[in-house]
């Protein structure tokens, strides 16, 4: 009766170790869903979002938040902003009037929490619900970085029409 249980065992082994081979096809499928889920993040290709920092620290200080999504939001903290990304699910962050942080330190990091409150007072069990949003990731946020990307095409349109009329003038 032991020896059928440890054959058993084994052929189980041998089975499971058979069907997580990767295949060609199986790796293509994994590099395809990685490009997809990449091209879903939030303000992916936005000039304004700026390298990923690993936390807020400071959190109790954010003072405003703005730009929501359903699964992104920009705090300020003091003269910095960034944007948050949350996992899926997060439903009412877009219509939030109110955001608290639920952080396991003094710094919002990976993994602590945000509550979005559809009441301008936080939590009031009679007017506004909240929903908790787990962070997913958090970007450094440059509000004026498109207006540098605009500032900038006007002044190579300019040197551009410059270098046209010094050409024309030598001539």
């Amino acid at each position: 009766m032991l020896s059928h249980r440890i054959a058993f065992a084994g052929m189980l082994f041998i089975v499971s170790a058979c069907a997580t081979a990767t295949t060609p096809e199986a790796l293509e499928a994994r590099e395809q869903a990685k490009e997809e889920q990449r091209r879903a993040e939030v303000f992916a290709d936005d000039p304004r979002r700026g390298e990923e920092v690993k936390r807020i620290c400071f959190a109790s200080q954010i003072d405003g938040f703005g730009e929501t999504t359903d699964r992104a939001v920009v705090v300020r903290e003091g003269r910095d902003h960034y944007l948050i990304e949350t996992f899926p699910g997060c439903f009412d962050l877009d219509w939030a009037q109110s955001i608290a942080i639920d952080s396991f330190s003094s710094c919002l990091t990976k993994g602590d929490r945000i509550f979005a409150f559809d009441s301008a007072f936080g939590h009031n069990h009679r007017v506004g619900q909240s929903q908790s949003c787990r962070v997913k990731t958090i970007y450094e946020w440059n509000r004026d970085a498109t207006e540098e990307t605009d500032a900038e095409a006007d002044e190579s349109e300019e040197t551009a029409e410059d270098a046209a009329l010094k050409t024309a003038a030598l001539d």
